[in-house]
């Protein structure tokens, strides 16, 4: 581009964005000024008539009765029209009858006065002559008996006017605004726009190949300095793709594997911690050192090592994916950034399935090596609020896990490796006690409070491992947490169905069982057909499985959980809320819910009957809606005897008896209940 060639950018655009907006704002701006004031004068014109002839007949009525009173009231009104400064009544021989002055304005300078009598001086004043009152008959002529005159005060007239102006002025500078950002977006093709393609195009500029993202010339910009940027900008380009990414993968990566170094994985780990707290998030750093390198390194020489080193690198990208990043600090030291693990939890069964994938034996030329790693992990922001502190308290569990022994991880703090631990072995047996037939269900026995006569039971799951029993607190918040619960409890339905079957069959006996379904259960959308299916399968009748649900599990979509209960009831089911008033939502609700049974919670069972009101409320409410109420953990005969006088029908608890085994209960209970209702004869 020769120098005679060029014309400046800034030049093109100062001269025709100014010179079209001052020009269209002063055209526009002297065209509002005439106009305003022709309208002004025409509307003055205009409501002098009106004005005149409104008040004429009873002007004129006024001087033919010779009434000063009624003709100084008739003009007094218009004082209250804008602009009139005075009003006069003058009979026929021009002596005045009557006249009203308005309040007088103050007083305005020398050249306003000028100016308004210029505007409006030949419209300061009207007049009207006012003719004798008569009737529709041809023989009376027009009698001149007065006149009305009309004073304008013209200052007022030209400050409205004025007024008017302004508004006109700031409408004008309005329009102007629009017209500039009209001509603006009429600019954004010509200049916004490519300036817009080059800051794009920087931003898309990859480190390692920036010579990939060279700007296209525009012809519109051959001549202008954003062709001359555009030019330069892409030969600069050019020249520093090679050197660029040479020098930014010596700054940033792993020469041997390719994976970020210390100084990336520093600055990946300050992003992720702005964005974690931004989130009020969790993430995890694990560090890896590879047990036993020292041993490959001496024995197979350190080229076998380098690609050992490289393989570990792979595997751990493939193991990572999209849920974090994985660097070398140098050695056989790797960190993996996941900041897709917000968890503990999360963080160790990760682990687990890592170091298995490392454990795959590789072979290198004719050696069949076995690696094993140890893994520490740090959690932020627990563990460290900064990148550096993060990085050396994963560093010390992992001398903690390595101390450990071989393919061992642990997290910075002691007690969180305990409880994950016991956690992931937890989840693994329940798996396998699940296939092994290891869990059984306990009967306690619900009766009837005023007689004593067993009316049901209740089937709770336990777990029957090595001949001893675990505790459902063990492992049922577990099995919530990794969906193990869902079918754990079609089991336990399952189980309850074909109990009531045995007992049908073996002893003649139809009593109802009540099982509890978690809130993962519920929620889960096989739970209708699974109950229909399992009672079909035993074939029972469906009103002697009673489904007991918590307030907790109705929360989430109260409507939802209505149309399943719904279903349930609909089919014969009897419905339970287990854990009453322990809950937040099901007050509301209360008189949607299909349900026939209500539980007072042991927490209030308990108190009784000291703390008396929240049980008593809950009795007087399940009685007002014709529900069975079932008072769980009655320990004490005062609890009893206090439930007895409320009329509670039904009760449960230890006093009565613990929850037993299958056989147990039948011994204790089902006999006895054969026996009782068998027919005499």
């Amino acid at each position: 581009m020769t120098k005679g060639n060029f014309k400046s950018l800034t030049w093109k655009q100062t001269i025709l964005v100014v010179s079209s907006t001052l020009f269209f704002a002063v055209a526009i701006f002297l065209v509002e000024i005439s106009l305003a004031f022709v309208n002004a004068r025409q509307q003055l014109i205009a409501t002098q008539q009106e004005l005149l002839d409104s008040v004429e007949q009873p002007a004129a009525n006024a001087v033919w009765a010779m009434d000063e009173t009624l003709a100084a009231q008739t003009i007094q009104g218009l004082l209250k029209v804008d602009n009139i400064d005075s009003a006069t009544i003058e009979l026929d021989d021009g002596s005045r009858f009557v006249a009203v002055n308005s309040t007088p304005s103050a007083k305005a300078s020398t050249l306003f006065q000028s100016v308004s009598d210029e505007l409006f001086g030949d419209l300061n004043q009207i007049s009207r002559e006012l003719y004798r009152p008569f009737f529709t008959s041809s023989r009376y002529k027009k009698e001149i008996i007065g006149k009305l005159t009309l004073n304008y005060d013209v200052q007022e007239l030209t400050s409205s006017l004025f007024s008017t102006l302004r508004y006109s002025l700031w409408a004008t500078l309005a329009r102007a605004f629009l017209l500039t950002l009209v001509l603006s977006i009429v600019f954004h093709r010509f200049l916004t726009q490519p300036i817009a393609r080059i800051s794009e195009a920087i931003d898309r500029i990859d480190p390692e190949s920036p010579g990939d993202n060279l700007l296209p010339n525009s012809r519109p910009h051959m001549d202008d300095e954003l062709g001359l940027v555009t030019s330069k900008f892409n030969q600069i380009l050019v020249q520093f793709a090679k050197t660029q990414n040479k020098l930014r993968k010596m700054a940033t990566r792993d020469s041997l594997t390719g994976l970020p170094n210390r100084a990336l994985l520093l600055e990946t780990i300050a992003v992720t911690i702005q964005r974690a707290r931004v989130n009020k998030a969790q993430f995890v750093l694990l560090f890896i050192d590879l047990d036993r390198f020292k041993n490959i390194n001496d024995s197979l020489g350190h080229a076998l090592g380098d690609q050992f080193l490289v393989r570990i690198a792979r595997i751990l990208e493939s193991a990572v994916g999209d849920r974090g990043t994985v660097a070398r600090l140098g050695g056989d030291e790797f960190v993996i950034l996941a900041d897709g693990l917000t968890s503990p939890t999360l963080a160790a069964e990760f682990v687990e399935k890592l170091l298995l994938q490392l454990n795959t034996p590789m072979h290198l030329n004719e050696y069949a090596i076995h690696p094993a790693a140890s893994v520490g992990i740090s959690i932020y922001p627990d563990d460290g609020l900064a990148a550096e502190d993060l990085i050396r308290h994963a560093d010390i569990a992992m001398y903690s896990a390595k101390a450990a022994g071989s393919n061992q991880w642990a997290f910075f703090k002691q007690q969180m490796t305990e409880r994950a631990a016991v956690r992931l072995r937890t989840e693994a047996s329940l798996h396998d006690a699940l296939i092994n037939e290891e869990f059984v269900l306990h009967f306690q026995p619900k009766l009837d409070i005023q007689t004593g006569e067993l009316v049901g039971c209740e089937a709770l799951i336990r777990w029957k491992k090595d001949g001893r029993l675990i505790s459902p607190m063990s492992f049922i918040p577990v099995a919530e947490e990794t969906g193990i619960i869902i079918p754990l409890g079609r089991w336990v339905i399952e189980e309850s169905c074909r109990t009531i079957q045995k007992w049908q069959q073996q002893y003649n006996v139809s009593l109802p069982i009540a099982v509890n379904v978690a809130s993962q259960q519920f929620e889960h959308t096989s739970l209708v057909p699974d109950i229909k299916q399992a009672v079909w399968r035993y074939q029972i009748a469906a009103e002697l499985l009673e489904i007991e649900i918590t307030e907790t599990s109705l929360i989430d979509d109260v409507q939802l959980a209505i149309k399943k209960l719904e279903q349930l009831r609909a089919a014969g089911f009897g419905i339970a809320i287990d854990d009453f008033g322990t809950g937040y939502s099901s007050l509301s609700y209360l008189r949607q819910l299909p349900i026939t049974t209500m539980k007072i919670d042991r927490c209030f069972v308990s108190d009784l009957p000291q703390e008396s009101a929240i049980a008593s409320t809950i009795l007087m409410l399940g009685k007002q809606l014709n529900l069975k109420i079932v008072a769980e953990g009655i320990e004490n005969e005062a609890q009893l005897k206090w439930l007895q006088e409320r009329d509670c029908s039904i009760g449960q608890g230890y006093f009565f008896s613990k929850p037993l085994a299958l056989e147990a209960f039948e011994d204790k209970y089902i006999k006895l209940y054969h026996q009782a209702t068998k027919p005499l004869g």
